[in-house]
Parts: structure tokens; sequence; C-alpha cells
């Protein structure tokens, strides 16, 4: 049985039944049956005393923020939509900001879903649309608004607010969205509501967390699993979900909640990325642009990752843009001839593995209409910026995942790859400080790209023999990257030898 601090009295109610056997029925109809059918009706809407769980409740002390961080199927939409409606009820809240990653999914989720504003809502205090609009009998309103454009967010003024699904706010405005919606809680008590699932090294999520430790009681955070609500959950669901995901740290994330900012076992720690952080070199001896091409662009597919990285004259490599994405077929060809030719890179790293001839393909079709010429060259090749061609380099990965980015990882390690300040590098961030290489599991799109564009630039395959799919080899290139600062790039090629390198 599980604990009164984690139930509901419906939960214990069910629980005592079970305990009756085959006369349960005729127990529970005994007990409804002494209630009026207007009792009957006020009970299913009675969620503090008798459907919530403790956690699903705000503090009976004030406060100014009340969130939850908790495993997926938890409960957190039923509890802020009952916690909205309550506070509207009262007369606390005329004003109420309604905000989810973009404006269909707040309509969806927050207004009109299951656990919803509209569904919560008793029938004496009917919460109805118009004109776009959340209104309540006694005249309160609610605002749908969207982070996507956080200029609309900008200026109105609310004494509730609910932001939702952090962790899927897109990345790009998200911070200046939260500004906006939490700087218009300033009428009444200007209270905020959140809720989130986790999400690794989440600037918003970090600094509600951060609020929170200093001041638990005006800033309160409920944590909690899936297991917890299993009972109104789809039969079979929470077992589904442990073998998909049972035994793993995205399990941990998942289904207990668990927050995770970095793994031990990742590759990259993000103190030396932090620690080799540096402005853009006003020069440039080589740019370079790697792909690792998705073949589809269906939801739940690989990313095409796409990176910018250069070389400066200080012997540093700089990454300088992270343009991966969900991109069409014919989209990432395009962006990535615009790029090279904007930004006078010298060579494309692309790997075929998938793709094959069609990537180079695809290249040539984007170039050819704007009248540039693709060429293919050997990966020893030399290469510059030629006005009209763009050179490309074709690498067939069949080294395994940590041969392949051990070495850069090296280099991270000893600060010889700087990440550019101000740089849109989050994502590619987020996946060398979390991704633990193990047998079957596929490395992300960013940080592939990142590894070849890095292998070109540091030079790493340029006098290798054609032995990268040996372990021995990878320890060796590790192990010299990780040496003393005065080792150089050509050491590596004297331990290893000469020769020419046609794999990764």
């Amino acid at each position: 049985m599980t604990t009164l601090l984690q139930t509901s009295v419906a939960q214990r109610l069910v629980e005592r039944l079970v305990e009756f056997g085959p006369i349960a029925p005729d127990i529970l109809t005994g007990l409804f049956g002494e209630l009026t059918r207007e009792e009957r009706a006020a009970l299913a809407h009675e969620w503090e005393a008798f459907w919530a769980r403790p956690k699903q409740l705000p503090p009976d002390h004030p406060w100014l923020s009340w969130g939850g961080l908790t495993g997926k199927g938890f409960g957190k939409t039923r509890a802020m939509a009952e916690l909205v409606t309550a506070e509207v009820e009262a007369g606390r809240a005329r004003r109420v900001g309604l905000i989810a990653q973009n404006e269909d999914k707040a309509w969806e989720v927050l207004v009109e879903g299951e656990s919803g504003l509209i569904a919560v809502s008793p029938p004496w205090f009917r919460a109805e649309v118009h004109n776009g609009r959340v209104i309540w009998p006694n005249g309160a309103e609610g605002f749908v608004y969207t982070p996507e454009r956080p200029g609309d967010i900008h200026g109105p003024e609310h004494h509730l607010g609910w932001a939702s699904e952090l962790h899927v706010w897109p990345r790009s405005t998200r911070e200046q969205a939260w500004a906006n919606f939490t700087m218009g809680l300033r009428l009444g008590y200007g209270r905020l509501i959140w809720d989130s699932n986790q999400s690794r090294k989440h600037p918003i999520i970090r600094k509600l967390l951060e609020r929170s430790t200093r001041n638990p009681t005006r800033h309160v955070l409920f944590r909690g699993t899936t297991y917890e609500n299993a009972a109104n959950l789809t039969a079979g669901a929470i077992e589904e979900w442990e073998q998909e995901y049972g035994g793993t740290v995205r399990g941990r994330e998942l289904l207990l909640g668990e927050q995770f900012d970095e793994e031990d076992g990742a590759l990259v720690k993000q103190a030396w990325i932090d620690a080799a952080r540096r402005d853009m070199p006003s020069k440039l001896v080589r740019r370079v642009i790697a792909i690792d091409p998705a073949i589809s662009t269906r939801r739940g597919t690989d990313r095409t990752g796409i990176i910018d990285a250069g070389l400066g004259t200080d012997g540093q490599i700089y990454v300088i843009d992270d343009m991966s994405d969900r991109h069409q077929w014919e989209a990432w060809a395009s962006l990535v001839i615009r790029a090279y030719v904007e930004r006078w890179c010298d060579c494309v790293m692309l790997e075929r593995n998938r793709g094959g001839d069609a990537c180079v393909a695809n290249l040539r079709a984007a170039a050819k209409e704007i009248g540039i010429h693709v060429q293919t060259v050997e990966l020893d090749a030399k290469t510059w910026h030629t006005p009209g061609t763009i050179y490309v380099k074709e690498l067939i990965s069949r080294a395994g995942k940590v041969e392949r980015a051990e070495p850069v990882a090296a280099l991270y390690e000893r600060g010889r790859v700087s990440h550019v300040r101000g740089a849109d590098l989050e994502q590619l961030e987020e996946e060398w400080t979390t991704y633990e290489p193990a047998p079957r599991v596929e490395s992300p799109n960013s940080l592939d790209a990142c590894v070849f564009a890095a292998w070109e630039l540091a030079g790493l395959g340029q006098e290798r023999r054609d032995n990268a799919g040996s372990v021995t080899t990878a320890v060796k290139l590790q192990q010299a990257a990780r040496g003393p600062e005065q080792q150089s790039v050509s050491a590596i090629a004297r331990l290893l030898g000469t020769g020419s390198a046609r794999r990764l």
C-alpha cells in the first residue's frame, strides 16, 4: 500500500475497499447511496478534500511561486488547472496569463484538454471561451500567450500566471518570453505557477531551482514520479515506458523526475567548454562546414547535424555556429551552400554512411541553382576558398562512436576547442556534456558534425594510416591529444605513422 503522504482520500478509499474483496461493490454502493444527486455531483469536483494527492496542492502559507518538476504523467496539469479555478472563483485572480510552448498547445492542453480549465471547472462555475479568451462567471478572464512571440507578452498585467511545459519552450525566444511574462505579474498578489519535465541545463529551470533553494517558503517546488499517479494512467502505460527507458538516465528523468545537468560518463565537461570560450577571432586560417545528414524529417527521426567551425591563427579550433535541425532534404543543402559562400569556407565535411551518393547530389543540385560547381576531393587534399567552387570531402564512418569522438573530447579537455561567445551552441553543449557512449546508443547529430569538423581542422585524420577501426589507435590518439601543451598535431602523426586516411 502506498504511503498516506503520497495518496489522495479517493485512493485510500479504493485501497480500503479492495481489502473487502467481492463485497466491495456493495459497500461502495451503500456509501454513495446515502448521498443526494447534488452531493455526488459536488464530490466529483471536490479536488482539495477528496481527489488531490498532497503534492498536488499548494502550501497553506503565503507564497509567490509554486511549481512542479516531475516525471511524465504525474498530474501537474490537473493540479495547476484546479488551482487557477480555485483562485479565480475566490476572486483573487481576475486576470490570468496562460502560456505553454506554443499557442496551439496552450489551448489544447491548458484550456480545452482533459485536465484543462474547462474540464475541471464545476457546473456552478463553468469556464467558457469567448473572443479568444477564457471567461469565468464572475467576469475573470484568461489570456493565452506563446513564447514564440515574446513581444505580445510585453505589457499585459495579471494577478496569476500559469507557465506550462517549460522544457519544450523554443530555445531562441524562451528567456525573453519568460522575462516578459513574469514581469507582468504585478496585480494583486502577482503569483506564478509553473510545471515542467526535466531538461538538462535549461536556464529557466535552473533559475527556478536555485530560487527555491534560496527561499523555499516563498518559492515552493514539488517533485514527484510517474508511479505516484499510476492509478490514473492507462493500464500498461508504465510497463511500456519501463521497457523502453528502464535502467537508463533518460528513464530516471522521464519516470522518476530526476534532474541532471551533466553526466559523470559524459565525454566533455561543461567546465572545459566554459574555460575555453572565446570571442570570434578577427582572422581564420581555415573554415569548414561539417554535415551529419538525416535521411528523414518525420517526427522522432534524427536531426541533420550542421556545424560551422574554423581554425584560428593561434592554432585554436573555433566552433562558430550550430545550424542543426530537422531540415527538409533540399533545405539543408541550400542552407549549407549559402553559408559556405557567405562565410568564405574552404570545404564541406560530409558523412555519407546513410545517404550515400545522394548527399553529394543534393549539394550539387542546390549549388547549380546559383551557378556554383561542387567538386569532391580526397580527405588529405588541401582546400581553400575558391569563388564558384565548393570542395566536399566525403566521410565514411566505420570507426565506433567512442573511437571517433574521444580524440576530439581530449582536445576539449586540453582547451584546444573554443566555443565562440554569443553563438547559439546550447544544443551542442548539451549533447557533449550528456552523451554517454554505450553499445547501440546513437551519438547526437550536432555532436557528430562537430567531431567531423574538429578532425579536419586539427588534422587528426590527415596523416593517419587506414586503421581507424582499431581501439588501440583511438587510445593512442586520445593519449597524444591529452599530452603536454607543447605536443602538437604533428607529434600525433609521428606516433601513428604516415599515410592517407579514407575513413574516420
